[in-house]
């Protein structure tokens, strides 16, 4: 295809260039028309500013002449001052005020007050040197400014002979005498002869430049109609290479671009190489080039409409939330989108050997209510196009519905409905067989090989989503059971922690905004931990569930029991009192006690409740929680089987219990411990032969605390396993230490308590101290208290007998106060009793008191053991002790518990 001539893009090129080089023309010649205006400015301003200066040296000289003269008439100091100003601004020593050239002494009011703001220092001589005066008018403008100085020496003598007082009449002829006049024209003869050579100068160079401007016009002119002479042929050449107007072509150019060749573009002969005659062309191609799109297009769209039924089939995988939904997206995707003219999906059912249907959409869908498809192949319904690929395993392609042979049972559906061939695939899960897709279509043939290969990949899409939805049911079924564990206790199915504080806020926000009080009550069962280390955890936890049952039985609506952990439970009752709370307490402490029956075995449990109320004891839940749990244990610790509301006291217990907790962890660290000693006494000889060790605790925060105290906290912290263990290498210690000082030997007593005897190691542990410190075992003597059998008596004997066979020497402590029996105390290696000073206290004046250490100290005598009372304060409680033949003293009446070197002191005496 031919675009324009060369020669007429050559043409109208050369055109182009010509105005680009005209116009460049226009606005040189623009900008020297520009530059000599300029010029012409310049020379006014030349012109003006000279002058101004001119002016302002005759202003002053006038100035300075009426400055003198009011002076000498008035003899007024102002118009003096205002003198010596004129002359200091005209020498450059006094700032010049601004727009000085323009009036302004005759604008000085009688006050001095200025007319205008002053501006920089600079004399007025040198400002003339910097306005490009010619060289004689510098000259004559520093003659005139010679006799003005001159006439100011004549002024200021005028001047001061008025300010002295002289003749005043004489001053003002000085100023007005013919000499003065004949000064005054020097003065003025020179600026006049300025002036006119100013005049001149200037006017000649704008004459000069006037030239040049009227030549620039000219040329500015004479170009600028050559180009527009330029332009109109350029116009007329572009016109000719379009072969139409710009209007035309831009309408057409417009068609074309929306994608409009249906009407051709004339063209006129004598266009026939012009762009308009190109465009006819270009139409023409555009034209052929659409027509075969659109061919193309339509076929694209019989292959596309296949495959926009499989991509809805893909979306309906991801978007289907059940089978039923799937088999119903596939269904009508399949007819809306892929062309057929029914499909449905049936699957087996086995029970009774047929086809069932699940889904299906298109026309003549009614029929399916009635469908009868068994996959017996004997029967006629059981060999059609389903029985057939069911019983190959493979799909069936049925091209001619209306004359095959396998469709003859339904030729009156087919020829009802217009369906002209048909299609079998088997749907499979886990390799097997469970039902069919079965499309219809109203063409002969429909299922060619590319229709084929877009239903079997339909096909496998469908069972990848039956797998899918098989796996989503297993997670379901997953997350279901990992939220019931998130919230339920796996073992009572009541609720746990979690769900026990959301349930518990709710409630409490109910009641606060009812205004409404609600109880929660911890309930704890007693020795629980005995049941499961005698009858094993599997009789526990079915006690536990026998139990959450009776519990929740007597639950009113709205209230809720959970399973905090282990053998503890919370109660949640809303709108009780305290009175109410109290009869659901005790009903709940009968209920828990009745008996359970677990396999073989009958069961009795007693529990402790805590309660805690609402508002009265906390306004959250972890506040309420706390408080319940603080009365239950003082419910454990009162001996159990009972409930008690929470109470202030409890809460201050509570929190010196925990302050004393927290401190203990770090008083070892910060070395707040130390051991005391307290002697123990020999009746028969009255010396010093063992000391016990005591330990105290003093903290900056809390001062000296009680053993009766602080004892307890660390026997339940745990603390007292790392406390023991350095009170008994102190212990050991120290008795070394006095017996490299040569004191005498005396047994070092340590008490142990139940949690420290019950550490699988103590024995060898205590043996090692023993050997770390270098102390012979004789001289060590462990307290143990009666408790320490009470759970295992056989455990603690064996320990006794490890300890007995190294050496150590073991006691009974606070002997009277405990539970153990005498058949243990029997088979215990002990060879000492400690009376506890409970009984000694009062045997001066108690006769019960009396008899119990009496009894004492003979079944000691009896067993071989001896006997040692401590607390013995008073003369009477010590001849008490010497006439039942007690073996051993401690207490105050000897001394108090001592330091160290307290200690060391009282032995050296004894020994002096």
């Amino acid at each position: 295809m031919k675009s324009p001539v060369h020669s007429s893009q050559r043409h109208f090129a050369s055109y182009l260039w010509a105005c680009f080089g005209t116009l460049l023309l226009v606005a040189a010649a623009f900008m020297f028309y520009v530059w000599t205006e300029k010029r012409i400015d310049e020379a006014n301003e030349l012109r003006y500013n000279s002058h101004n200066l001119v002016d302002e040296l005759r202003q002053s000289s006038d100035d300075l002449s009426r400055m003198a003269r009011t002076y000498v008439i008035t003899g007024e100091p102002q118009y003096r001052k205002n003198f010596q100003e004129i002359v200091e601004i005209r020498e450059g020593r006094a700032p010049r005020p601004s727009n000085y050239e323009n009036v302004y002494w005759d604008l000085v009011l009688g006050n001095g007050q200025r007319p205008r703001k002053v501006g920089v220092t600079v004399p007025l001589m040198q400002l003339m040197r910097e306005s490009r005066f010619a060289p004689e008018e510098l000259a004559l403008l520093a003659a005139a400014k010679n006799e003005s100085d001159k006439l100011v020496g004549l002024e200021i003598a005028a001047m001061d002979m008025r300010a002295a007082g002289g003749d005043v009449q004489r001053a003002i002829a000085m100023l007005h005498d013919e000499t003065y006049h004949r000064g005054k024209a020097d003065i003025m003869r020179p600026i006049g002869e300025v002036n006119d050579s100013v005049d001149r100068r200037t006017r000649l160079l704008v004459t000069e430049t006037e030239v040049d401007a009227n030549l620039a016009r000219f040329s500015f002119m004479f170009s600028a109609i050559v180009l527009v002479l330029l332009v109109w042929r350029a116009k007329r050449q572009l016109d000719a290479s379009l072969g139409c107007s710009v209007d035309q072509l831009q309408t057409v150019m417009e068609r074309l671009g929306r994608g409009d060749f249906s009407e051709p573009l004339k063209v006129a002969s004598n266009a026939q190489d012009s762009v308009w005659g190109w465009l006819a062309h270009t139409q023409q191609g555009l034209a052929r080039l659409d027509a075969e799109r659109k061919e193309a297009l339509e076929r694209t769209q019989r292959l596309s409409r296949l495959y926009s039924a499989l991509s809805q089939c893909n979306q309906a995988i991801v978007r289907s939330h059940s089978e039923a939904e799937l088999f119903e997206r596939i269904c009508r995707d399949v007819v809306t989108y892929g062309g057929m003219a029914m499909a449905w999906i049936g699957l087996i059912d086995r029970e009774h050997d047929r086809i069932s249907v699940a889904a299906a959409y298109g026309g003549g869908v009614e029929y399916l209510d009635d469908l009868e498809v068994s996959l017996d192949s004997s029967v006629p319904h059981g060999r059609g196009p389903i029985g057939l690929s069911y019983q190959s395993g493979q799909p069936y392609w049925c091209q001619d519905y209306q004359h095959a042979a396998e469709t003859a049972h339904w030729h009156g559906h087919g020829a009802r409905y217009g369906w002209a061939s048909s299609a079998a695939i088997p749907l499979r899960r886990d390799g097997e067989i469970i039902g069919f897709f079965a499309p219809y279509s109203s063409a002969v043939n429909a299922f060619d090989h590319e229709v084929r290969e877009l239903l079997l990949e339909m096909t496998l899409d469908i069972e990848f989503a039956l797998k899918n939805f098989d796996r989503e049911t297993i997670r379901q079924q997953a997350d279901q059971r990992v939220q019931y564990l998130a919230h339920y206790d796996v073992l009572t199915g009541l609720p746990n922690r979690s769900q026990l504080h959301e349930r518990a806020r709710l409630l409490l926000e109910q009641a606060r905004s009812r205004r409404t009080p609600m109880a929660l009550m911890m309930l704890d069962l007693d020795h629980f931990k005995d049941i499961n280390d005698s009858l094993g955890h599997t009789v526990g936890d079915a006690l536990l569930s026998e139990l959450a049952l009776r519990l929740t039985s007597c639950l009113r609506d709205g209230d809720m029991v959970a399973r905090l952990g282990g053998d503890e439970f919370i109660f949640v009752m809303r709108n009780v009192n305290s009175a109410e709370t109290s009869d659901i307490a005790r009903k709940l402490l009968d209920l828990t006690g009745q008996s359970y029956t677990v396999g073989l075995h009958d069961l009795k449990v007693s529990a402790s409740i805590g309660i805690a109320m609402y508002p009265e004891d906390g306004l959250d839940v972890e506040t309420l929680l706390q408080r319940a749990d603080a009365a239950m244990y003082q419910v454990k610790r009162a001996g159990r089987h009972d409930f008690r509301f929470f109470t202030a006291a409890m809460q201050q217990r509570a929190a010196r219990h925990l302050q004393v907790v927290n401190a203990l962890r770090y008083a070892l660290e910060r070395e707040q411990m130390h051991v005391v000693y307290q002697p123990q006494v020999s009746l028969k000889t009255g010396r010093i032969i063992g000391a016990e060790a005591l330990l105290r605790w003093n903290t900056p925060e809390l001062g000296a605390v009680s053993p009766a105290e602080f004892i307890p906290a660390a026997e339940e912290s745990g603390l007292i396993v790392p406390i023991g263990e350095w009170v008994l290498r102190q212990a050991v210690r120290q008795a070394r230490t006095w017996l490299d000082a040569g004191l005498p030997p005396l047994v070092m007593a340590v008490n142990l308590s139940a949690i420290q005897f019950r550490t699988a190691n103590l024995p060898s542990q205590v043996a090692q101290v023993l050997y770390e410190e270098g102390l012979p075992p004789e001289y060590l003597e462990l307290e143990l208290t009666e408790g320490v059998a009470v759970q295992d008596p056989q455990g603690a004997i064996a320990t006794m007998n490890q300890l007995h066979d190294r050496g150590i020497r073991m006691s009974i402590d606070d002997f009277g106060t405990g539970f153990s029996s005498l058949s243990h105390l029997k088979k215990f290696k002990v060879y000492k009793l400690k009376i506890d000073q409970s009984f000694v206290r009062d045997i001066s004046t108690d006769s019960e008191d009396k008899a119990i250490v009496s009894a004492i100290i003979n079944m000691a005598r009896s067993l071989g053991l001896t006997t040692i009372a401590e607390g013995v304060e008073t003369v009477e409680q010590l001849e008490f002790l010497r006439e039942q033949s007690c073996d051993e003293i401690q207490g105050y009446h000897i001394s108090k518990p001592l330091r160290p070197a307290d200690f060391e002191a009282l032995l050296s005496k004894q020994r002096d």
